[in-house]
């Protein structure tokens, strides 16, 4: 499956196509490739401005989504590299003791409101967003972005009324709609 779409959404950790492009709509607007093989192990997906390659936006072989629904992602451990008063950086091991990403973390009154994941390269893998109705937001919860910005998951937490911090998980959503 390599066709070019006019638009995608995740769904389940896997970018989806809407709308196949045609022609006349490649020629003059963005369109998005989706590139997998047949047992989906690796994915990826371009962006394309009037048929002329722009960016990956993701690719599974420097991280793959998909590994943050297991419950592998447990046994990551994370190492802070530095740290002062609004931000952290980390890099994150899994159990074979590689590093898989780094993290930038950067914080508003105690809490983390954003962390951007980036592979050991420092190629931008996604970005994360906390919400937390103790700073005013709607909801307490995190919101997976991929590097074109647009929503893989989101999560929703019952919060500690004191601290904020993230108690029970409520819901998971892995099917974006845009």
């Amino acid at each position: 499956m390599n066709k070019h779409f006019t638009d995608y959404v995740w769904k389940g950790g896997i970018p989806r196509g809407i709308g196949p492009a045609t022609a006349t709509t490649a020629a003059s607007s963005e369109s998005y490739k989706i590139v997998m093989d047949p047992y989906r192990k690796r994915i990826s997906l371009e962006k394309y401005l009037a048929e002329k390659f722009v960016k990956i936006i993701y690719d599974s072989a420097l991280f793959d989504f998909r590994h943050l629904r297991s419950p592998e992602h447990a046994e990551w451990q994370k190492t802070v590299t530095h740290e002062n008063e609004d931000t952290v950086e980390c890099i994150v091991r899994n159990h074979d003791d590689r590093i898989i990403f780094i993290e930038h973390h950067r914080f508003k009154s105690g809490l983390c409101c954003e962390c951007l994941v980036k592979s050991p390269h420092g190629i931008i893998i996604s970005r994360h967003e906390m919400q937390y109705t103790k700073l005013g937001d709607p909801v307490n919860g995190v919101i997976l972005f991929d590097a074109n910005e647009r929503q893989v998951m989101s999560k929703r937490y019952e919060a500690d009324e004191v601290t904020g911090e993230f108690t029970t998980l409520i819901l998971e959503d892995w099917n974006a709609t845009r």
